[in-house]
């Protein structure tokens, strides 16, 4: 009798066993499925950039005032990011999510890595970015698409990375512009000096190149390149400068408005050289630019449209973590075009009017 106890007690025993280990397999999908951003976002699920516009992750799941975006500029002391910044402001304001305005104090590309890193840890939404550099960016925007946040480029593009989208100027084709405007300007050739801000900036880099393939066969000489490192300061010294070494210089190629962010009167060799004959064409538009123009200091402005990257790419952003459908990524490669205007002695009162004054 005892021993038919202790087996019906230990059958018992077994069938508690069996039961309890039913009810914990039957708690585990639940677990799995609380995790998608580590179980269910491998990098290569995100690697076109198409497939991010499906991909909106936990935001979608957010209310609208909970959804956070972070622009990232190349860096924070550069005034004509100021534009973009107001455009950025206004649609996210319009859209009632929230925008953070962070990047490195100088244009760093490792302190933009930095930057982005620290965007992946604190879980925003989404990321806008302008490169510093395209190939030192791209295994953090990877990272952070592989991490469910969807990341979109302006101004400056990473266009191997993973980003979802780029929104800007044709850069090539800015520059390029630039050249034929130079031509015209210089129809007899001369000596040519290119402004740059940091070497190896993938926008800056493509407008030389536009440049110098307009210029090509003629019978105009372009210098080496000089470079302000997107310092205003430092920009109007350089090209004082070496304005002041080459006296035969007939004209200036700035692939962006950094000395011209200056007060005028703090640029007396431009001013000197563009009173004798010199020649100054500028990429930019922004306000304070404009009294170049005016003052017969600068001929020609190429100006870009910051006001809409700004708000298109934080428009495109906001669709993507939504899980919008019907998000417009632009062309095959998904680069958005924002256009740019043309501003020259002609037209810069007009142009007065419709700019933002700082």
């Amino acid at each position: 009798m005892k021993r038919n106890l202790k087996r019906i007690l230990g059958c018992a025993l077994v069938m508690v066993l069996v039961f309890a280990l039913a009810a914990c397999s039957m708690d585990a999908p639940g677990t799995e499925s609380s995790a998608p951003a580590e179980s269910s976002a491998p990098a290569e699920s995100s690697a076109a950039p198409a497939a991010s516009s499906d991909t909106g992750g936990a935001g979608a799941e957010k209310a609208d005032g909970d959804i956070t975006i972070a622009v990232v500029p190349k860096s924070l002391d550069n005034s004509i990011f100021i534009d973009a910044k107001v455009g950025a402001e206004n649609k996210a304001k319009e859209l009632g999510i929230n925008m953070e305005w962070v990047g490195p104090a100088k244009s760093d590309a490792a302190e933009q890595v930095n930057v982005i890193e620290g965007l992946i840890q604190k879980k925003v939404d989404g990321i806008l970015i302008s490169c510093n550099d395209a190939d030192a960016l791209k295994d953090v925007i990877d990272k952070a698409v592989a991490a469910g946040i969807p990341v979109g480029t302006f101004d400056s593009d990473s266009p191997d990375s993973q980003r979802a989208f780029y929104a800007g100027t044709n850069n090539y084709e800015i520059g390029k512009l630039g050249g034929e405007k130079m031509l015209e300007a210089l129809p007899d050739g001369g000596k040519v000096a290119i402004l740059t801000g940091v070497l190896g900036a993938p926008n800056l880099e493509e407008r030389i190149t536009g440049f110098k393939d307009a210029v090509e066969g003629s019978n105009i000489e372009v210098l080496p390149v000089q470079t302000g490192e997107d310092d205003v300061q430092k920009s109007v010294e350089v090209v004082a400068q070496f304005t002041t070494a080459n006296p035969d210089l007939a004209g200036w190629f700035f692939d962006g408005g950094w000395p011209l962010f200056a007060d005028p009167d703090s640029s007396p060799e431009l001013k000197e050289f563009s009173a004798n004959g010199g020649k100054v064409i500028s990429v930019d538009s922004a306000y304070p630019m404009l009294q170049f123009v005016q003052l017969d200091m600068v001929d020609q402005l190429i100006g870009q449209n910051y006001p809409k990257m700004g708000e298109i790419g934080i428009e495109t952003l906001y669709k993507i973590i939504k899980g919008d459908t019907s998000v417009d990524l632009g062309d095959d490669t998904h680069y958005i075009d924002t256009g740019f205007e043309e501003i020259d002695k002609s037209n810069v009162e007009e142009a007065l009017k419709t700019k933002t004054a700082y």
